[in-house]
């Protein structure tokens, strides 16, 4: 049996027996009356066995296992027209496919993700382990799946980077494992904006290796196309020349050499070389070693503690400092901080209950648990959520000034993480934007609506019980089934204008050159 101590810091509690026993010393010096041996020889003895306890010896086993981890591996491979050139047979698209194919086959223990990219890449397969469908997505590749032609290999890549460590977070956020990645590139290298050393260092710097593989030859050829006829054309640039297209290994050679990756040539011999190197990168499994528990001794200190506390407190008389601070070192190794942890539990479980009641239409619910939630949580990320979707539940019920405070009050709260707040801020602005929208769209409404006594039919409402001089009477002002429906055409309006603006933020630079078609 091997023992351990949970809690080892707990001994430098030890340090205050030093004093304690230098003051009795000097009570046998100096008031030799009121020193007894048996008196410190026992507290003495309930101070060691109080700090044991707090300390929590136990007794148990090492355990060492292995644990399985499936390996990362994002493959990233040129989809754009110049892959159509029969440099390499039968084709370089073609080929970079069935490469990827018969690669995916030699693998084992791997999550593939793929990342077809022309003039923007994209993930089209996130990390699965179905590599039976990454086949089957590979084997249908074309350049016709490309958001845009004009290959930018380096603004491409740093995507892709963007991609990874947006995936790395979400993983973490979850409590999951992230294993490091690999990356793949198949490409014939060719790009119409140079590729500075610098995204290849973003990916040194993340630790995050590029192996690469040059498709085609270094000489000018020809990018077949298929006509509507079935006849076979050749590309043409805009002014009606003959595109010639040409590999560039030299560009991912650099990349591979940077980012400590390996560069290999355009040859299904390349397979088992390539496979080797991946497993030596890749981390397929790791050593975890555990104690497995058999025995706590914490109690039996405690007790023998106690025991002697007993015996000194019925044979002597009760000193009141050295008695007070053994109490509070012995209930305080069973005093827990749970209320705080339990009352997040309690709110997170709210938050929970919140967003299904949401899903499900239920919002007099929704509400009552997102507020349950802000008034439980002392963690200020679940409040800002929590005020967000309350601000959310109240909008889509109608109720607008409430919708407004808990909008407020969730842009008030600051969290530790400034990007999470910049979205949520972001998100916050554009309903506020869509709140005064809907009030003005129900005040409008208001105003078209005839008044009781008025217009055509003031003469067939008269004399039916009214009293003209009583109080007036106002209609329910809640939102129709119509508004309701309105409500949610601008929610999806706002989204869709939001993801609108982040593409052409994003695709800004690119639309400020001239692109070209191949």
């Amino acid at each position: 049996m091997e023992f351990r101590l949970e809690n080892p810091h707990a001994l430098l509690g030890l340090i205050l027996i030093l004093p304690y026993l230098w003051r009795c010393l000097w009570k046998r010096k100096y008031l030799s009356d009121s020193f007894h041996w048996r008196r410190t020889i026992c507290n003495t003895l309930i101070l060691l066995f109080c700090f044991l306890g707090l300390s929590r010896p136990q007794g148990g086993e090492s355990i060492t296992t292995q644990v399985s981890e499936r390996s990362n591996l994002f493959i990233a491979i040129d989809i754009s027209q110049s892959m159509l050139a029969q440099d390499t047979l039968p084709s370089r698209m073609k080929f970079a496919t069935d490469f990827s194919q018969k690669l995916i086959d030699q693998l084992t223990q791997v999550k593939i993700a793929l990342y077809p990219f022309a003039l923007n890449g994209y993930i089209q397969m996130p990390l699965s382990s179905d590599l039976q469908a990454a086949k089957d997505l590979l084997a249908s590749m074309s350049p016709s799946m490309a958001t845009g032609q004009g290959t930018e290999l380096g603004a491409t890549l740093m995507n892709l980077l963007e991609q990874i460590q947006k995936s790395e977070k979400i993983s973490k956020t979850r409590g999951g494992d992230w294993v490091r990645p690999q990356i793949l590139l198949i490409s014939d290298g060719e790009s119409h904006v140079p590729v500075e050393d610098t995204v290849a260092y973003a990916f040194k710097n993340a630790s995050i290796p590029i192996f690469s593989i040059a498709v085609g030859k270094q000489k000018p050829v020809t990018i077949p196309l298929e006509n509507k006829f079935g006849g076979t054309s050749f590309q043409k640039d805009p002014q009606g020349k003959t595109v010639l297209t040409e590999a560039h290994p030299d560009i991912l050679k650099r990349i591979s050499q940077i980012t400590g990756g390996d560069f290999y040539t355009d040859s299904f011999q390349e397979i088992p070389k390539i496979v080797s190197r991946l497993n030596q990168s890749l981390q397929i499994g790791k050593l975890s070693t555990g104690f497995k528990l058999t025995r706590e001794f914490y109690p039996l200190c405690f007790l023998f503690s106690f025991f002697l506390l007993l015996i000194e407190f019925l044979t002597s008389r009760w000193e009141f400092a050295i008695r007070a601070l053994i109490l509070i070192l012995i209930t305080s190794g069973n005093l827990r901080a749970d209320e705080p942890m339990e009352n997040e539990a309690a709110a997170i479980q709210h938050y929970n209950t919140g967003v299904d009641a949401y899903q499900t239409q239920n919002l007099k619910e929704a509400a009552t648990e997102f507020e349950k939630s802000v008034f439980t949580s002392l963690d200020p990320s679940v409040r800002k959520k929590a005020l967000f979707n309350l601000g959310n539940v109240y909008l889509k019920m109608g109720e607008f000034d409430q919708a407004l405070q808990a909008y407020q009050q969730s842009y008030d709260t600051k969290t530790s993480a400034q990007p999470f707040d910049q979205e949520t801020n972001q998100k916050i602005s554009d309903n506020l934007a869509l709140l005064q929208r809907l009030k003005k769209m129900q005040q409008n409404q208001k105003s078209n609506t005839p008044k009781p006594g008025s217009g055509e039919n003031e003469g067939d409402k008269k004399g039916q019980g009214d009293d003209p001089k009583g109080p007036k009477k106002f209609e329910d002002e809640g939102l129709s089934d119509r508004m309701k429906q309105k409500v949610l055409d601008l929610i999806s309006e706002e989204e869709r204008d939001t993801l609108k603006r982040l593409a052409d933020d994003k695709n800004k630079k690119s639309q400020n050159r001239i692109l070209k078609p191949w």
